[in-house]
C-alpha cells in the first residue's frame, strides 16, 4: 500500500514530467474543488469533460489537472491523518494526567500507611514493654508480701501468749499421739497465771501409737 508522503512524491514527480510548475488561479482552484467534492479521483474522460465545460481551465494540460487531483488526495489524506494523530495525542494527554494524578494519591496513601504502621508498631512495643514492667513489679510485690507475711511475729508475744500457744501444740501433739483426749491440770497451790505450772491428764488404755509404746 503506498503510503501518503511517498504517494505525494510520485504525483508531484508525475507533476515534473508532465512540464512546468502550473500556479492556478482561485477561480481554477475553486472549480476543481467542485469537482473534487462530487469525484475526489475523476477518470481521464471526466477530467477531458471538465476542460471543455470549464473555459477557465482550457489552458491546464490534462495531465497537469491528473496531478492537481493527486496532490488533492494526498493533501485530504495528510489532513485527516494529522487530524487523528492530534486526537490521539489529547487522548493520550489527558490519560498521562490521570495517571500522575492516580500515582501521587498512590504515594500520599502509601506513605500514610507507613506513617500508620510506624504509629501502631510503636504502640505495641510501647504495650509489650509496659506489660514486662507491671509483671516485674508485681513479681516484686508479691515477693515482699509473702517475705512480710514468713517475718511476720506472732499474734500475741506476751509471756501468756506464748505460754498458751505452747500448751496447744503440746496438747495437739499428744492427742495425735496417745489417740485420747489431753487435759490440762493446775497444779495444787499454784495460782492461775502467766507463771503458773500445769499438768497433763492422760487416760490410761490410750489407742494412739506412743500411749502404746509407753504402756499407758
Amino acid at each position: 500500500m503506498m503510503s501518503v508522503s511517498s504517494g505525494c512524491r510520485d504525483a508531484n514527480k508525475m507533476g515534473g514530467d508532465a512540464g512546468k510548475y502550473v500556479r492556478y488561479t482561485p477561480e481554477q482552484v475553486e472549480a476543481l474543488e467542485r469537482v473534487y467534492n462530487e469525484c475526489p479521483k475523476p477518470s481521464s474522460l471526466r477530467r477531458q469533460q471538465l476542460i471543455r465545460e470549464c473555459p477557465i481551465l482550457s489552458n491546464i494540460d490534462p495531465k497537469q489537472i491528473k496531478v492537481w487531483f493527486q496532490n488533492r488526495r494526498c493533501r485530504e489524506k495528510q489532513r485527516k491523518e494529522s487530524a487523528r494523530l492530534q486526537t490521539v495525542n489529547r487522548k493520550l494527554t489527558a490519560m498521562n494526567k490521570l495517571l500522575m494524578e492516580e500515582n501521587d494519591r498512590l504515594q500520599k496513601q502509601v506513605a500514610h500507611l507507613v506513617y500508620e504502621n510506624s504509629y501502631f508498631r510503636q504502640q505495641t512495643q510501647n504495650a509489650a514493654t509496659l506489660a514486662t514492667t507491671d509483671t516485674s513489679c508485681e513479681s516484686v510485690v508479691t515477693s515482699g508480701q509473702q517475705q512480710t507475711t514468713s517475718q511476720r511475729p506472732p499474734k500475741d508475744a506476751s509471756p501468756a501468749g506464748l505460754v498458751s500457744i505452747a500448751e496447744e501444740t503440746l496438747t495437739e501433739f499428744l492427742s495425735k499421739a496417745t489417740g485420747t483426749a489431753v487435759e490440762w491440770i493446775q497444779m495444787p497451790g499454784m495460782k492461775p497465771g502467766p507463771d503458773s505450772i500445769g499438768i497433763i491428764a492422760i487416760s490410761h488404755g490410750c489407742s494412739g501409737v506412743a500411749a502404746r509404746a509407753c504402756g499407758l
